[in-house]
């Protein structure tokens, strides 16, 4: 399984947030960071953690234990058996959960108003770029597939930018 989330640091409605914003979102058993962007590394990893899992359930960042490590190899993160890695760029942050060694990403720079069509049809030609005539489809929890293999994808996309995780098999 795979998860992935993304925030646009440059989104207008993007702000800093405060300790009691922090509150909304932690559960007792996190272990956190300082860290001038620790709401939103925080809330990726933990949406990363909820995607990974694939429940059909509401996202409810409390219920979601997250472990936040930073050192020399950038910040990882853990949550019960799972285990992932946030990556921060001037423009970006990503959070993915999950195998990353059967597991890739790739982000995408939006380039029409219907995003959420948008970044399927960038996924589709990303993969045809690479050879590979897939579409997006979805599993009984209407959760999102490459088809015509049935393999499990996660998408993300917040403000300019888009992601998606697919095994490294599919390319």
């Amino acid at each position: 399984m795979i998860g992935i989330d993304i925030v646009d640091l440059e989104d207008p409605s993007f702000k800093e947030r405060n300790a009691r914003s922090l509150d909304l979102i932690k559960s007792k058993e996190d272990v956190l960071i300082e860290h001038k962007y620790l709401f939103w590394i925080l809330w990726s990893a933990k949406e990363a953690v909820f995607k990974c899992r694939r429940e059909p359930l509401n996202f409810a960042p409390t219920k979601i234990p997250i472990a936040i490590k930073e050192d020399e190899n950038g910040i990882t993160f853990s949550s019960n058996e799972l285990s992932g890695k946030v990556i921060l760029t001037d423009q970006y942050m990503i959070a993915i959960c999950g195998n990353m060694d059967e597991f890739d990403f790739h982000t995408f720079e939006k380039n029409n108003n219907n995003w959420s069509e948008g970044i399927r049809f960038m996924i589709i030609e990303f993969f045809r770029d690479h050879g590979q005539d897939y579409h997006i489809g979805s599993d009984d929890l209407n959760l999102p597939t490459i088809e015509p293999l049935n393999e499990i994808i996660s998408i993300s996309h917040h403000g300019r930018f888009g992601a998606v995780a697919y095994p490294k098999k599919l390319l």
